[in-house]
């Protein structure tokens, strides 16, 4: 876009007076000598060098017969000068509101962390919040329906400490990350469920990455979004529709891959019984506690589309050769094999259902980004 001459401000306003003082000094004129070559009292001529007092028309006459200089470039002078503290003072105003409207915003959200995923770097308030602004796409003061909308929003865990304005920021993000990506398939609660197969098949397989879990998910119509995780915002993932299409946000809080996965499946659970429009749900970490009818569907379906229930009532049929639970373990991770179920994700099944986490091996494979 072209750039209009008159719209770029001086960050300072240059009175003609100091344009003046300059040319008296460069001819070599002393200011008492030329105060009274042009019939000022030396006064009058040492305010207006200080820029305390405004060039005039006759002023401007007899500079141009003094010094040569045309009458109409101190005119010019006189009026850029009134022109960029007019425009000082509006955006003195302007940065003013700008201020109150951030300093507003903090109390709600983490502007730091805004700003720091966006890269705005702006001195300015101003500049900075209309930056944000483009970036987001959202009106900032629609946070209240945002969150009302949010199932399990400010869910509350005894082991976990919740920052609200760290989980609004992140909610924030999630939305404006999400609204502004599009995928080209559409969506039906089909291909929500080929979407699920498809992760479980390759989870179990030991081929699932970020980018294929992206990828299947893009195919069925879902939209995938990564978010960074946030002090004290103890999220696992989010669903939501984006008008014709849900969407998955998720946090890379654990990098573990097995549990990535069992958070996505979980939202497409919701995703295809639960999630209307206007409605989303946000998972917590580690706190499924609630045990709402809608969460306990949706933790099913992500157990059962992992490993189909005979499959799991098989697995777990099997004799061990001991009762420690390293052997019980073993013996469900031989099991799962057979039946080509995922080690790791068998046992891990297997510590959540029986809070046994100590167990040593079959960890979950690492997110790699």
């Amino acid at each position: 876009m072209a750039t209009n001459a008159k719209s770029i401000i001086p960050a300072v306003a240059t009175h003609p007076g100091s344009v003046l003082k300059r040319e008296l000094k460069a001819r070599g004129i002393k200011q008492k000598d030329f105060a009274e070559a042009i019939g000022m009292p030396a006064s009058n001529l040492s305010a207006l060098i200080k820029g305390n007092r405004n060039i005039t028309e006759s002023i401007a006459i007899k500079l141009e017969e003094a010094l040569g200089i045309p009458y109409q470039n101190w005119m010019n002078l006189q009026n850029r000068y009134h022109y960029v503290k007019k425009c000082h003072e509006e955006l003195d105003v302007v940065e003013r509101n700008a201020e109150a409207e951030e300093q507003s915003l903090r109390t709600r959200l983490n502007m730091q962390v805004l700003y720091k995923f966006y890269n705005i770097i702006s001195s300015r308030v101003s500049d900075r919040l209309n930056a944000l602004k483009e970036r987001l796409k959202l009106d900032l003061n629609g946070l209240h329906s945002l969150e009302a909308n949010t199932n399990g929003y400010f869910k509350r865990s005894e082991k976990l400490r919740i920052d609200e304005i760290n989980m609004r920021t992140w909610l924030l993000l999630a939305w404006s990350e999400v609204i502004k990506t599009q995928v080209s398939e559409t969506y039906c609660p089909e291909k929500g469920v080929e979407a699920a197969n498809q992760i479980a098949e390759l989870a179990n397989a030991g081929k699932i990455t970020t980018d294929v879990l992206k990828d299947t998910l893009n195919k069925n119509g879902i939209i995938y979004i990564q978010v960074p995780k946030l002090e004290a915002a103890p999220i696992d993932a989010y669903s939501m529709m984006a008008d014709s299409n849900p969407a998955i946000v998720v946090t890379y809080g654990h990098m573990k891959l097995d549990k990535l996965v069992f958070d996505v499946l979980h939202e497409i659970g919701h995703i295809i019984y639960h999630i209307t429009a206007g409605i989303s749900y946000i998972s917590v970490e580690n706190d499924y506690s609630s045990q709402t009818k809608e969460e306990r569907e949706a933790d099913q379906f992500a157990n059962d589309t992992l490993i189909p229930p005979q499959v799991w009532t098989e697995i777990m049929s099997a004799k061990p050769n001991g009762i420690s639970p390293q052997v019980v373990v073993h013996t469900i991770a031989r099991e799962a094999k057979k039946k080509g179920i995922s080690t790791s994700i068998a046992v891990s099944r297997y510590k959540h259902e029986t809070r046994c986490y100590n167990i040593r091996g079959y960890r979950s494979p690492k997110i790699m980004e």
